[in-house]
Order: structure tokens, then sequence, then C-alpha cells
């Protein structure tokens, strides 16, 4: 198999998110102070393409874990379009995310939330020396998660995780900081399951377009799902919400299409009458998650990981990474090196 930075960057994750908890439990105490000092009536979670995705996973979990108002919404929304991203006389904390600490919309979100006083900025990158960790109120750094890739793989997941560990540590839930404290161990198994059957399901050239389906956290990462498809194979790829996709996207399903549904134990009625309807139209339907055996699907990638819906989400990206991984290598082209793609978006002043 060639050997990417891409694929050593998938495959180190277990590894890397065990550094990742290991510092941000060191702070436990540290962002306890400095939340109850906010008392924010709002979380706004921002980011740009993968990190955007980051964003929502984020904020579905920390508003379900603390019952603070959360949201996601996109870096250039905030300076472009600032009525509609803050609530009037609301205290405010804006927590964007950026692999390199130097994407352009994430520092002027930042720089434009400081300057007009709209919100305590806290980063979460790879880079502690770029620019956004300048400029912010507080950093937590991985440089641990740093990658030479273009494509985010591994530091998605960590920086993701920071944000779940901040929700655990807040709501005071053990439970689920213990079920995330298992996930270097579990992903390694994990990973070490789902490889072939993502190489096998790669290497099946006969689907040319593939929706992901995921509900409340689960739909960042559908659509982080969605894009390193797209972003390593220009393959047509789409994600939607899974009971929202029989509002008119179910039109497009076809015998060329592959249906890939991240699984959630709590609609898991709603689940499987929708997997019904996929293969009822012909497409192809892929199901992952933990207990599958209810679901008359063409194929069941089961985690098995024994952890809860919220605790369990980053085992399903390996799979994800992975399969966008190997169609990348079955059609000829370099996962280290999209297309029109550059590691760090920076915009002209």
């Amino acid at each position: 198999m060639v050997q990417t930075h891409t694929y050593q960057e998938i495959k180190q994750q277990p590894e890397t998110w065990r550094q990742t908890i290991k510092l941000v439990l060191s702070k436990a105490a540290e962002l306890k102070q400095l939340f109850n000092n906010l008392n924010p009536d709002e979380v706004l979670f921002t980011g740009c393409g993968t990190s955007y995705y980051i964003a929502m996973t984020a904020a579905s979990t920390f508003q379900e874990k603390t019952g603070i108002s959360a949201k996601a919404v996109p870096a250039s929304e905030v300076f472009l379009n600032p009525g509609a991203v803050f609530g009037k006389n609301k205290r405010t904390v804006l927590i964007g995310s950026s692999r390199s600490g130097n994407t352009t919309e994430v520092v002027r979100a930042v720089a434009y939330a400081q300057q007009n006083k709209l919100a305590h900025c806290i980063a979460i990158t790879t880079q502690p020396d770029s620019e956004l960790a300048r400029i912010a109120d507080d950093v937590i750094s991985l440089p641990h998660s740093q990658e030479k890739s273009v494509v985010m793989t591994g530091s998605f997941t960590n920086l993701l995780l920071v944000s779940q560990l901040l929700a655990g540590i807040l709501s005071a839930d053990e439970g689920f900081l213990a079920e995330l404290s298992r996930l270097p161990d579990i992903g390694a198994s994990v990973i070490a399951r789902v490889e072939p059957i993502a190489e096998s399901l790669a290497a099946d050239e006969a689907y040319g377009h593939f929706i992901y389906l995921g509900l409340g956290a689960y739909l960042g990462l559908a659509y982080e799902g969605m894009l390193k498809l797209k972003e390593m194979t220009q393959l047509y790829a789409e994600a939607f919400n899974p009971l929202e996709f029989r509002h008119g996207p179910i039109s497009v399903l076809d015998g060329q299409c592959r249906v890939l549904l991240l699984s959630n134990g709590a609609i898991r009625s709603y689940e499987r009458a929708l997997v019904d309807d996929v293969r009822k139209f012909g497409a192809d339907a892929v199901v992952l998650g933990d207990g599958l055996d209810d679901f008359h699907c063409n194929v069941k990638i089961a985690l098995d990981s024994g952890l809860g819906d919220l605790s369990r989400s980053l085992l399903y990206l390996p799979f994800l990474q992975l399969f966008a991984y190997h169609r990348t290598l079955k059609m000829g082209l370099n996962p280290d090196s999209p297309r029109n793609l550059e590691q760090v978006v920076v915009l002209d002043e």
C-alpha cells in the first residue's frame, strides 16, 4: 500500500486522542473556573470547512450536555453578518477551531468579536504560535495533532474531542468523561476492524453518488464524511439529516447511489424505516454504529463500542476517512494532493 501522510494521520488517531484527553483533563479546574467567571448565556462554535463541521457537532453536544444555549456558525458570518449571529445583551463565548490557526475568516471572526466587545474568545488549534492563538483570550493548543496532509483527518477528531471534553467537564458528567477516556483503546480496535471493509467498499466503482446521513451531533459528522470524499476524489457527495432526506432529496436515489447512515440509537425505529425506503428505491445502504442486528441493509459496519451515542461519535470518522482514502487510491489519485486545495485558506486583505 502507498504510504502517505494522510494514511499515517488517519491511523495514528487513537494515540493522539490519548494525548488530547490527558491535556484537556489536566486543565479541567481552570476551564471550570473560566466558565464560572464568564457565566455565558450562549456559546457560539465557529470555523471554516471541516472546522465548521466540528462546530456543528460540538454545539449540539455542548448544549445537550450543559444546557447552555449553543450554536454553530461559519466564521465568515461572525464579521459579515453579526446581527444574525450574536444575541442582544447576552454574555457570549465564541469558540473558534482552526487546524492552522491562520485561516483568515476564523482570525477575523475572533478579532471582530473582541474589537466590538461581543464575546470572550477561545481558540482551539494545533498551532500554538499561530495568529489565532496570539489574539484569542484563551487557547487550547494541540501540537501533537499537527498534520502534513492537506485534508484534515486526525486534526478534525482531536479538535472536536476538546469540545466534547469541555462539555463533560462543565456538566460534571463523569460517566461521559469516562466513556471519552476509553476512546483511544476502542478506536485502535475499531480501525483495525473497519479498514478492510472500507477498502472493499471503495474498490466497488459501481457507485458514483454518495449520500451521508446523520442526526443531531451526527449531522456534522455526516457533512465531514461527505467532505472527505469530495475533497480527495471529487466524486458527487451530499449530506442530510436522515428524516429530512425524505422531504425531496430521496428523489435522487437510484442504482448508482450509495447511502451511508451514521446510526443514532435514540432514533433507531425511524432509521430502520428509512433504510428500508432507501433500498426500495434501488440504492445501496450502508449503516455504521452499535447494535445493528435489526437493520436490513446491504452492509453493516459494527463499531461494537459499548459507548453512548454522543461519546461514540468520534469512532465513525476513521471508517469515513479510510473509505475516502482507499477510493482515492482506486482512482489513481494522490490523497496528499487534492485538486484545487491548499492546507490553509488565506484571503487577500
